[in-house]
């Protein structure tokens, strides 16, 4: 029943979004949109995000553009006026010698102000999409990769970035370039791996590109014996002529974590390198893939189906330097099915987003579905403190598992909105599923008021040793559950205010017959954000029935820019194992 319930909310949630964008479609007239777009990212235009105040006496030379935010304008705008999402306050004495237009919002004080040109107002709020500081909200972002490449200068980027398809360069023209990066996480694991080597794009509709990176691992044992060497090569060609279907294949050698959506790299270097916490568990991959991609430019839907061959192992935890606790063992990794794998799996996703890092409308939907085809994924041979030894074991040979991540953005006024997210997964025809495709609940990243890990199923209920593979050390016998389901909810809202700092002292034109009046020598504008959550999730094995009761978490935050300072406390939470917890995100939560 579970299986059937996943499998039918997926084809829903990828439905939905399609259907939202087509009712959405052409909502604000193209005419509008394309002027609003060109003033936003025009070199000469004065560009401010959020809430905005222009005083009595600024004159500013130019356009101006707000996005995302209020304005409150006393002064004087030589130019076109542009605010999206957002409205504009018109204060006595406010000149504006071109026109203005008011996207997601309203204007009031049209009295007090003297405006040289039209006033245009759309009342309802827009997506827009955003790359590289360029922003588009016509609804049509294809063009936008280029955009942003013209206006930053630059052809190609030379740094390696986390996704897999180069997009950021999309922009028509060859590149060839030498990567030198860090590779995705600092970890206990792999340390810091490094990669290195050449990525070479054709041009013109239907390029050619090739990375092949070697990736050097900084914490292994063995000198620079082949434990600290990896590679990641990967190869792709385009057809068609509109960039939108592409084949190719991928031959690789990495470390790789069970499950990484729920923090950010970023968050969980910092973690592993500062705290002597890695969020996460890993694995070892060696094999290659062959795939092929259909992501037509003008919907925001990709498919993949990938055939994927490939050998996994269990890997220990290394001794990687860290500021805090840096004498303290690290946190066993669990042993993962080792043993040849060949399977073929479908991803779909879907993302109207107006911005991919901090969104305030749109969708998010993400299903996988893995077939596995032949399997010799074995758990190795492992003692235990009190049950004796654990035989080898073989996993299901053909077990059939998905996924589903579904977010959904919602701007319900311009200085507040309401984030959703439904998550799951589940062995789909009941079979045990191998540790590396197993999942576990609870931290910061899922229910920040229960402890890492809190609901795994009993996997870690106890350590166990290793004999059988060559890898020694203490391991966990699982990594999680077969199945898992989570629900998120956030509301947010903005929280601007001006504090003036000065004194009281004389003053030829002070307020007061006295001659005394407050005297004003700085001010500090602010802008911060407030956040209320609420988290719910449970897990459970489908081989003998063992579920994880439902718990529930609430909490709040304040946000500065990416900064988030958040407390969560257990509201359900029948085994009692949540508590109190204060944390930081650098990153929204979902």
């Amino acid at each position: 029943m579970r299986a059937f319930a996943l499998t039918a909310l997926m084809a829903l949630a990828l439905a939905a979004p399609l259907a939202a964008r087509a009712q959405d479609a052409g909502a604000l007239p193209a005419d509008l949109a394309q002027r609003a777009s060109r003033i936003l990212n025009d070199a000469g235009t004065r560009r401010y995000e959020g809430n905005t105040q222009i005083e009595s006496g600024d004159v500013i030379g130019g356009d101006v553009a707000v996005l995302d935010g209020d304005l409150s304008l006393g002064g004087r705008v030589e130019g076109d006026l542009v605010v999206v999402n957002g409205s504009l306050r018109l204060l006595q004495g406010a000149e504006i010698t071109g026109s203005v237009l008011v996207v997601g919002g309203d204007i009031a004080g049209q009295d007090s102000a003297e405006v040289g040109g039209e006033m245009v107002v759309f009342a309802e709020p827009v997506s827009h999409c955003r790359r590289a500081g360029v922003v588009d909200v016509t609804g049509d972002c294809t063009g936008l990769a280029a955009a942003a490449a013209d206006a930053s200068g630059q052809i190609g980027a030379a740094t390696e970035g986390e996704s897999d398809d180069w997009d950021s360069q999309d922009d028509g023209r060859g590149h060839a370039q030498f990567v030198l990066a860090t590779g995705r996480s600092y970890n206990r694991v792999e340390g810091l791996p490094i990669k290195f080597g050449p990525a070479v794009e054709t041009g013109g509709s239907n390029p050619l590109r090739v990375r092949a990176l070697a990736i050097f691992r900084t914490e292994q044992d063995g000198g620079l014996g082949p434990e600290r060497w990896g590679y990641d090569a990967r190869i792709e060609q385009f057809f068609g002529g509109r960039r939108a279907f592409r084949i190719g294949g991928r031959a690789f050698s990495v470390v790789d974590p069970i499950e990484a959506g729920h923090l950010t790299d970023l968050e969980n270097s910092l973690s592993t390198f500062v705290l002597h916490q890695d969020f996460r568990d890993h694995y070892h991959r060696r094999g290659w893939t062959a795939f092929a991609t259909l992501a037509p430019r003008q919907w925001p839907l990709s498919t993949t189906v990938e055939y994927r061959e490939e050998r996994h192992r269990s890997m220990a935890p290394g001794s990687p330097p860290a500021l805090y606790k840096n004498d303290e063992p690290w946190r066993p990794q669990p042993l993962a099915g080792e043993g040849r794998l060949s399977s073929v799996a479908t991803i779909m996703e879907v993302d109207s987003r107006s911005d991919a890092q901090d969104p305030s409308t749109g969708w998010y939907v993400r299903g996988e579905l893995e077939k596995a085809l032949r399997s010799t994924l074995t758990r190795p041979g492992a003692n235990t403190r009190d049950a004796g030894p654990l035989t080898p074991q073989l996993y299901d040979v053909k077990w059939l598992s998905g996924t589903l991540d579904i977010r959904r953005y919602n701007r319900i006024s311009p200085s507040s909105r309401l984030n959703l997210r439904l998550a799951g997964a589940a062995s789909i025809n009941g079979g045990g599923l191998p540790p590396q495709r197993q999942h576990a609940l609870g931290g910061e990243g899922t229910l920040p008021a229960f402890p890492l890990f809190a609901l795994d199923c009993g996997a870690r209920a106890e350590s166990v040793s290793e004999g059988s593979s060559g890898t020694q050390g203490n391991f966990y016998p699982r990594y999680g559950c077969d199945g898992y389901g989570l629900f998120q909810a956030e509301y947010r809202g903005d929280l601007s205010f001006r504090l003036d700092l000065g004194g009281w002292g004389d003053d030829e034109d002070a307020e007061y017959a006295d001659g005394g009046g407050w005297r004003g020598w700085a001010s500090i504008d602010a802008d911060l954000g407030w956040v209320l959550f609420v988290d719910a999730g449970r897990g459970w094995r489908g081989v003998d029935g063992y579920d994880e009761p439902t718990v529930v978490d609430v909490g709040a935050g304040v946000l500065v820019g990416d900064l988030g300072i958040y407390f969560a406390v257990p509201v359900m939470d029948d085994r009692d194992r949540g508590g109190v917890n204060f944390f930081i995100r650098l990153a929204p939560r979902f």
